[in-house]
């Protein structure tokens, strides 16, 4: 028997579910940190967060924004997406970035980006497999800032 996915908007309550999920991407931030984050997000017309559920249960979110950079045109850019790895294989991944696709479209965007780490080769077949294509291998650099 196929589970019911149901994709919708994020709503301030799914904080913890998206604190777990986000511990599977390996960043382990605290539900007060997820918390606080996702109320801002959600104030927000150029972000969006989504998330799946199975059987009432959430099961992935995604976090796209809208990327207005100088040089180039709008974009859409996949800032995180995670499916829990319980419920992988089952169409929730393709489902999320579908929805953000649309939320693409609507807002006059041709092109959604995302980036994965290189030793995610399971994420990347699947971005490969549902029409998503490298377009650049590159460098991340990063400054800690001293507060």
């Amino acid at each position: 028997m196929q589970k019911k996915i149901v994709v919708r908007e994020a709503v301030q309550e799914d904080y913890s579910s998206l604190t777990r999920l986000a511990w599977q991407l390996g960043h382990q931030a605290e539900s007060s940190q997820i918390s606080t984050r996702l109320l801002d997000l959600l104030q927000r017309d150029d972000h969006k967060v989504l998330v799946a559920q199975v059987d009432g249960e959430i099961a992935g979110w995604v976090h796209a924004f809208l990327n207005r950079p100088l040089h180039k045109d709008t974009v859409v850019d996949i800032a995180g997406l995670v499916v829990d790895e319980n419920h992988r294989k089952m169409g929730i991944g393709r489902r999320l970035l579908e929805a953000v696709e649309d939320w693409a479209k609507n807002q006059g965007c041709e092109q959604v980006t995302l980036s994965s780490n290189i030793t995610r080769e399971g994420a990347h077949k699947f971005y490969q497999n549902i029409g998503y294509q490298r377009a650049k291998t590159q460098y991340t650099f990063m400054k800690e800032l001293l507060k």
